[in-house]
């Protein structure tokens, strides 16, 4: 990689970090979308360097679909308690409750179920008003 790659990518870092400190500035409630994958992890890291020295002052959300490997979840709450950033998980009861067991579950019923209609809960129930990040 040349050093104008280098210059490029901290020059994007440089404006995603202007970004988190625009939005906890200007939102009375943020969120960051944390799925435990690799962009949000990368968004994650990005809030880190935004509010060094400090903690992230905001809250991570994952929405939780029940599915991952137990490891994931193992994985997040450490994680996110070795850094010291607040997690609200949310899980969407209500669907787990009417469809059942895993057997049941078809992506879209999942996607829209579980992870669409459950960050829109997750959002209203919290009172977000701004949400960094894809979940």
């Amino acid at each position: 990689m040349g050093s104008h790659s280098i210059t490029h990518l901290r020059q994007l870092e440089a404006e995603a970090i202007h970004i988190f400190r625009e939005v906890v500035a200007e939102a009375e409630n943020p969120v960051i979308l944390y799925s435990i994958g690799k962009d949000s992890s990368v968004l994650v890291r990005l809030a880190q360097k935004a509010f060094w020295p400090g903690k992230i002052p905001i809250p991570l959300l994952h929405v939780d679909t029940t599915f991952k490997f137990q490891e994931m979840y193992r994985f997040r709450d450490q994680y996110t308690k070795e850094i010291g950033a607040d997690l609200i998980v949310y899980k969407n009861r209500e669907a787990l409750e009417e469809v059942g067991p895993v057997e049941n579950w078809t992506c879209p019923l999942c996607s829209d179920l579980l992870k669409t209609q459950g960050l829109i809960k997750a959002l209203k129930e919290n009172d977000f008003d701004a949400a960094i990040g894809g979940a």
